[in-house]
């Protein structure tokens, strides 16, 4: 039997499509096509005979994994796995795997980068010099050491930025409901509820995940908890945050202002030029590069094809996203 795997993304970035791929495919007596799918009847002419399925961002809702007969596994390239219907997968036996050690450093770098280009008023120090101005102070600027740090979610990300943080001599909340006191008191954090974190800290950095239930979750009312001098940095979803009311919260001077890594767009779709938000001085973007550098992206494109051979051999992936899958898989393909 000649296995079929399906990528639906193809040529997105350099290096995105590598001969890796295919070798590790072909070692298991499989084939890989690439085929861009954005769109879900595109998925399921595409994928309905495939056997396992490496993605990227395109929309595996419930009709196009009911629409899959022979798939094993979703491989996930990337962290998040919201793109796909997680409650029809494991339904249908379909295993989900994503690249969950990826970008680790990279994002909680990026994260304290862009608190650091807040604090210190990079963007607006760069601007003024192109206009000609020079020894200048923008006050006010404060110092780092002493300032707090509210991190929101402490998987391995928020767990990352922690050293870094407080290796400016940051005093750090974090607010993680999964997290058990034991392993936050290891980690030179105070834990405290979502609203004495808002409330005390100078800068709040999202590191949690996209729930439904986290849709949104910082909304009007939160940023009102603020201090007018704090700053929200966001490397993690753009649903996390009500952008509207982000919008209100950073031009009536509730907040300071903000350093964004991702907006409320379905990746790799820009932003609409006509986002209020893209019009502010006081917001730093950065184009959702935070994930970005040569190593991480190496073993980005590498791991979901590692996951798809492991499945294609008889096993399970390493970074299985529904174990609850394994019942229906086992019952429908074997093993167990």
């Amino acid at each position: 039997m000649v296995w079929l795997v399906v990528k639906t993304r193809s040529g997105a970035f350099p290096g995105w499509d590598t001969p890796y791929e295919e070798e590790a495919i072909a070692a298991t007596g499989g084939r890989l096509l690439r085929q861009d799918c954005p769109t879900e009847n595109a998925l399921i002419d595409a994928c309905g005979q495939a056997d396992a399925i490496i993605t990227a961002n395109e929309p595996f809702t419930a009709r196009v994994i009911d629409s899959l007969e022979r798939c094993r596994l979703i491989a996930n390239c990337k962290t998040g796995y919201d793109n796909v219907a997680l409650e029809a997968a494991t339904r249908r036996g379909v295993l989900v795997s994503n690249v969950p050690n990826y970008g680790v450093d990279e994002v909680s770098t990026h994260a304290m980068a862009l608190l650091l280009a807040c604090a210190r008023k990079l963007l607006q120090y760069d601007t003024a010099t192109r206009e000609g101005k020079w020894m200048i102070v923008l006050p006010p600027v404060h110092r780092l050491a002493g300032q707090t740090l509210g991190i929101i979610g402490l998987g391995r990300i928020g767990r990352a930025l922690v050293p870094k943080a407080r290796a400016f001599g940051m005093r750090v909340l974090g607010y993680s409901p999964s997290l058990s006191p034991n392993k936050a008191k290891g980690l030179g954090v105070e834990m405290v509820g979502l609203e004495r974190l808002l409330r005390e800290s100078d800068f709040v950095s999202l590191h949690t995940s996209l729930t439904p239930q986290k849709h949104r979750m910082l909304r009007l009312e939160h940023f009102r908890l603020m201090r007018p001098t704090a700053y929200l940095i966001n490397t993690a979803r753009g649903q996390l945050v009500d952008e509207a009311d982000l919008y209100t919260a950073l031009t009536e001077g509730i907040i300071a202002g903000a350093g964004l890594d991702v907006l409320d767009t379905i990746d790799p779709t820009p932003p609409n030029p006509d986002n209020p938000l893209l019009k502010l001085p006081n917001v730093i973007f950065s184009a959702h590069s935070a994930h970005y550098s040569a190593e991480a992206f190496a073993y980005l494109v590498r791991r979901p094809a590692e996951e798809v051979a492991k499945v294609l051999n008889g096993g399970l992936p390493d970074n299985l996203v529904n174990p609850e899958a394994k019942e229906a898989y086992f019952a429908r393909w074997g093993g167990g």
